[in-house]
């Protein structure tokens, strides 16, 4: 991070009886100043295919050509690039070819894990809901989604189509970390049968796991948020739009999910996912 000195913004030779267009023509350079130091034009993100040597690294194809074809940047504009895993880079395009984009490093930041960790375990629902769902539990911050499938979720994908349905999943994510500037980029699980992630993710007393339900008895988000102690990890899990069945309630409620009610009205897959979402996030914000 650099750190602005008085005379490169102007300062050094003030006159404090300067008129009052004078003076807000220089909070305005001011401004002007620390914003171009401070916010890349460009943003992009840093993919397997990538290369990171010394001061400079190397972008992939796909977003060689997303910058220099589609967003028609140029040798010496400033580029953020984010690998997803903690680590941003910033600094200058040095080479603008649309097939191996090459930035000259001038920062490298790194950010902290976000604690305590949070889990979206969603059910996957029909159509294109699913990637407004990922694209919301990344903007808001979940550190792993494992989709899963459900008895009324009447979506069962195989084989390969699940693995090209996955990675344009994962796509959808990268798309909303870099439009966000996100430090850490979700793990996108591959889809299971709810049943089979119960089975091989038993409870923890570390972990704090809460269910969206419409069944009776569900006690308010957030009294049980504010009754939760420090847990290492929340988990939060959220059904089809026919809701979980009583044996998939009953199965969540024997791995230790307590049902909590997410306001009065009956909310839609999505907005159930990005309601427990925010109130998650918000408690943690408090807590810290």
């Amino acid at each position: 991070m650099k750190v602005l000195d008085v005379e490169e913004v102007g300062l050094r030779n003030i006159d404090l009886q300067c008129t009052i267009k004078e003076f807000i023509f220089l909070i305005h350079s001011i401004s002007f100043t620390i914003h171009s130091f401070s916010v890349a034009r460009y943003r992009s993100f840093l993919f397997p295919d990538a290369l990171v040597e010394g001061d400079a690294l190397t972008l992939d194809v796909r977003e060689s050509h997303h910058l220099v074809r589609v967003l028609r940047a140029k040798v010496g504009e400033t580029v953020e690039v984010l690998d997803g895993r903690g680590t941003r880079y910033q600094g200058r395009i040095g080479v603008a070819d649309g097939k191996a984009v090459r930035i000259e490093v001038s920062a490298v930041e790194r950010a902290a894990p976000q604690l305590p960790r949070v889990t979206l375990l969603q059910s996957i629902p029909k159509g294109k809901t699913m990637d407004l769902i990922l694209r919301m539990a990344t903007e808001i911050g979940a550190v792993r989604i494992q989709p899963v499938f459900t008895d009324q979720g009447d979506v069962q994908i195989k084989g390969e189509r699940l693995l090209s349905k996955v990675e344009k999943w994962r796509l959808t994510m990268i798309e909303a970390c870099k439009q966000c500037g996100l430090s850490y980029l979700p793990e996108l699980a591959v889809p299971v049968p709810l049943d089979a992630w119960l089975l091989e993710h038993p409870a923890s007393e570390r972990a704090l796991r809460l269910v969206a339900s419409l069944e009776a008895g569900s006690r308010p988000l957030r009294e049980v948020l504010d009754g939760s102690g420090s847990p290492e990890e929340i988990v939060v899990a959220v059904g089809p739009e026919g809701d979980f069945t009583s044996a998939e309630y009953a199965a969540l409620r024997d791995s230790d999910f307590q049902p909590v009610r997410l306001g009065a009205n009956v909310l839609r897959s999505e907005t159930a996912a990005a309601y427990i979402l925010s109130v998650v996030d918000q408690c943690n914000l408090l807590t810290e």
